[in-house]
């Protein structure tokens, strides 16, 4: 848009230069057809009081000398003619009068000599002036004369050249200083607008455009777009608090559901005791289900603060904790891996994936692996178990996703996509992949301190 928009204002200015160039040039061009004329005029009329003369007494040599020493010294072919249109004299150039009869006829019958039109850079090299000879009211003959023009021809050419290069001077002056900014503050508010839908898109509600600059259609445009962006970021919290408050609701029934099933269990016969231990682990499993959807719903409120986190620390620090559960651990980091990050992304994703790799692949060695690479810094956790078949893989991150051959183990299936919604959230990305030996991988991208990124960029 901003190069359409610069290329109509340029087209526009272009427009008007020309309207002020062509009438100054216009005149310029007359004025110097008028001065050429007009000096040839007098001397076409001297000649033809000379030639009157020379006529009268049949005495022409002294016309021709001067005739040669005009054209000698102006360059201008001059021929006198008698009424009968028969050469007296003529100049050394070779200027036939058959070819200037309209000029010749119109001086023999007593009329002055036309005003040519104005000279241009493109016009014919010459143009005639034919002055009547007479005496009282007599026409003896006529003067005419062909007149170069290639020194006014040059002069507008020169002229035009000048205003020309001056209008350009000023298109440049004025597509820098009008176009150029009227274009900046008109697609100003569409650039805040573009930037304020990516980081909403992105998961920044909170962000606004200003309201008081640009046009009236774009402040309009922007106050609706706040309106928006004010609806989208009630509706979000709205969700957060309606799973927050749903979750809450059902945690304390479920609680008392059992207490009660355990106080049925202890007084309960082995057999109604083996199907309550069956409903206690429904109810179990239920629990975590509500708990992983109050987590996920969390996830949804206002965007973490980031800060420079180094991986190595907290990665160390949280694989402490899981070596009791994984003798196998192994964490394979440098001295020093600083990203951006919150507080909880770091054990958030290792706690899910140390926790998958610790129920899908027991008794694996599992690798912790931490990196550099140049879009950031990468988190990897890596068994060595069955991994996942086929077209699963592309579906884990999903809520509630299960693969077929884990059906039977306990979990909810929101573990990583708690993970995928918290690094999204802070820039990161997520993804997963089924090494070639064998075995699942999880692996988190956080980044730079030196890159600022508009959370929600996966």
């Amino acid at each position: 848009m901003r190069r359409r928009l610069l290329t109509l204002s340029t087209i526009a200015l272009s427009a008007l230069l020309a309207a002020m160039i062509v009438p100054l040039i216009g005149t310029y061009a007359s004025d110097r057809t008028q001065e050429l004329f007009v000096t040839r005029q007098a001397d076409v009329n001297r000649f033809a009081v000379v030639a009157g003369t020379a006529l009268e007494t049949g005495s022409v040599a002294s016309l021709r000398a001067e005739l040669d020493r005009y054209e000698e010294v102006h360059g201008a072919r001059v021929v006198v003619v008698d009424a009968d249109r028969q050469t007296v004299a003529t100049s050394p150039g070779d200027l036939d009068p058959g070819t200037v009869a309209r000029p010749v006829a119109r001086a023999l019958a007593g009329n002055s000599a036309e005003k040519p039109d104005p000279v241009w850079p493109w016009s014919d090299d010459t143009f005639v002036i034919a002055s009547p000879i007479g005496r009282d009211a007599h026409v003896l003959g006529a003067v005419v004369m062909e007149t170069p023009t290639a020194a006014a021809r040059h002069d507008v050419a020169m002229r035009l050249a000048l205003l020309v290069a001056a209008g350009f001077a000023v298109l440049l002056a004025a597509a820098a200083g009008v176009a150029v900014p009227l274009v900046r503050w008109i697609l100003r508010p569409v650039g805040d607008l573009d930037d304020a839908a990516r980081r909403v898109a992105h998961g920044e509600l909170t962000t606004r455009v200003p309201e008081s600059t640009g046009p009236p259609e774009l402040r309009r445009l922007a106050t609706s777009f706040n309106d928006m962006a004010n609806h989208v970021q009630l509706a979000q919290r709205q969700q957060s608090d309606l799973v927050a408050d749903a979750s809450h609701q059902l945690g304390n029934p479920l609680t008392a559901l059992r207490l009660r099933v355990e106080t049925l269990s202890a007084d309960a016969s082995p057999e109604d005791a083996a199907q309550l231990d069956l409903v206690l682990a429904e109810t179990d499993r239920l629990t975590r289900i509500v708990d992983s959807l109050l987590d996920l719903g969390q996830v949804g409120a206002d965007p973490p603060p980031v800060k420079e986190v180094d991986l190595v620390v907290a990665v160390r620090e949280r694989c402490r904790m899981w070596e009791p559960a994984l003798p196998g651990l192994v964490v394979d980091a440098p001295a020093e891996a600083v990203a951006l990050a919150s507080d909880e992304v770091v054990d958030v994703f290792l706690d899910a994936a140390l926790d998958n790799a610790a129920k899908f692949a027991p008794g694996s060695p599992v690798e912790v692996t931490v990196a550099r690479p140049l879009d950031g810094v990468s988190v990897a956790v890596r068994d060595h178990g069955e991994g996942i078949r086929g077209d699963d893989l592309e579906k884990v991150g999903s809520r509630f996703f299960r693969s077929a051959q884990h059906q039977n183990v306990r979990g909810t299936g929101l573990g990583l996509a708690i993970v995928r919604a918290h690094v999204v959230r802070v820039g990161g990305t997520f993804s997963v992949a089924g090494p070639p030996d064998g075995g699942f991988e999880v692996r988190v991208t956080l980044p730079h301190p030196c890159r600022r990124p508009s959370p929600g960029q996966a």
